[in-house]
């Protein structure tokens, strides 16, 4: 079942990260919200302007909370690959850029 951005929540992020407890609920609120305007702002379009929202705005929030969630210091470990999000993030997002 498709889940569109706009009806992400705390559950399908916790499913995601397959977190079974609530003691985090408050963290995951504030990054699912950030992720969301990330995302808007990233494409540059508001979700309730856009006809048709694609799966990868869904991917690209959950694998934004994802990277947030496992990386909550300011250094980047030399075995953390930083590119490796940027990438995920604009071959999920670049490609509707230039189409809204």
């Amino acid at each position: 079942m498709e889940v569109k951005i706009t009806e992400l929540d705390i559950s399908h992020v916790k499913q995601y990260l397959r977190i079974e407890h609530d003691e985090d609920n408050h963290l995951l609120l504030t990054m699912l919200s950030a992720s969301k305007n990330y995302v808007q702002n990233y494409i540059g379009a508001d979700f309730n302007e856009l006809q048709n929202i694609p799966a990868e705005f869904t991917m690209a929030a959950l694998n934004l909370i994802s990277h947030w969630y496992e990386n909550r210091a300011i250094h980047i470990d030399k075995d953390t690959k930083a590119s490796e999000l940027a990438y995920v993030f604009s071959g999920l997002l670049d490609m509707h850029r230039a189409n809204l």
